[in-house]
């Protein structure tokens, strides 16, 4: 049956230092403690081993060859100890640890790597790995508990995940060089008509457009059909058709052509709604790295989105 050993911190700490100083007094000095009690707790130390590591002559102590290995040990040992407490005080002051993000394209190209860029600009010991799938599966990945956050469209109520909801208003995407730029909003009887870059006909957001187009007595023509509305503004900058979009994508197209920019973006009325979500585990406790990113995404949000696109 094996022998189960308990040493203390304070045993390790108070052998290194007679080790070190070379007798117990200069050891006592150093630790501000008494002689005897640092006798004591050698003894103890020896006890808890079952084996003396110091020969005693007339008071003066010699250490035995397993006091030198365990020398080496205890180094080892108080060491690591000290690193981790260190690290563990990074931690808690949010410049250590690893986030692990998951997000839809539309957050994925710019406006996720703009969020964590301003989060680690001070916390060079902050690593991330962000992952860019669909939103289904970024729903499912957080429900497995393999990331920490996601953001993604609103996935349907389970027990797995929490969700906050992030609602906004889509624009319309139209080349700067046709009529319909000079207005100021955009109605389903201005694209009475007119090719369309939309999302594949199931989603939610293009079923939706098709319904109010019918309601309104106008004719929807989704003459493109994409995975996400990004892909489509080049057909938009080629004069090929415009899009109702969600406004991150729009705010993601405008920094990636920047002074370049051919499509213009305009409030579309009545709204249509796109239903976003930060996503976390709801059976795993988030780190504190965690909750203060996701803080700089509510915040980022704000920076990043053009103005009037949230549902109050």
């Amino acid at each position: 049956m094996p022998v189960t050993i308990n040493l203390s911190i304070k045993q390790l700490e108070t052998f290194r230092t007679v080790m070190r100083s070379g007798s117990v007094s200069e050891a006592a000095r150093s630790l501000c403690r008494t002689q005897p009690a640092v006798s004591a707790m050698l003894v103890s130390l020896e006890n808890e081993l079952n084996f003396q590591l110091f020969e005693r002559d007339k008071g003066r102590l010699t250490p035995k060859p397993e006091a030198y290995f365990l020398l080496e040990e205890t180094d080892a040992i108080l060491e690591r100890l000290t690193r981790t407490s260190q690290l563990m005080a990074e931690v808690s002051n949010l410049s250590r640890g690893h986030l692990r993000i998951a997000a839809m394209p539309a957050a994925s190209l710019y406006f996720m790597p703009y969020v964590i860029a301003g989060f680690v600009k001070d916390r060079p010991d902050v690593n991330v790995s962000m992952m860019m799938r669909s939103s289904m599966i970024v729903h499912d990945w957080i429900a497995a508990q393999q990331y920490d956050i996601g953001y993604a469209e609103m996935p349907k109520e389970r027990d797995s995940i929490h969700v906050e909801p992030v609602i906004i208003k889509g624009v319309c995407a139209i080349h700067k060089d046709l009529p319909l730029a000079q207005k100021s909003w955009i109605t389903p009887e201005d694209l009475d008509g007119v090719a369309l870059a939309a999302l594949f006909s199931q989603h939610p957001n293009s079923e939706a457009l098709r319904l109010l187009f019918e309601e309104r007595g106008v004719r929807y023509y989704p003459r493109f059909e994409l995975q996400n509305y990004i892909s489509g503004f080049e057909l938009v900058e080629r004069k090929l058709c415009c899009s109702v979009c969600d406004p991150m994508s729009a705010a993601s197209y405008s920094i990636n052509k920047s002074r370049q920019e051919n499509v213009v973006f305009r409030p579309f009325k009545p709204d249509i709604i796109f239903e976003h979500a930060i996503i976390t585990p709801a059976h795993k406790p988030l780190s504190g790295v965690a909750r203060c990113f996701i803080e700089s995404i509510r915040s980022g949000l704000n920076e990043f989105m053009p103005p009037g696109c949230f549902v109050e």
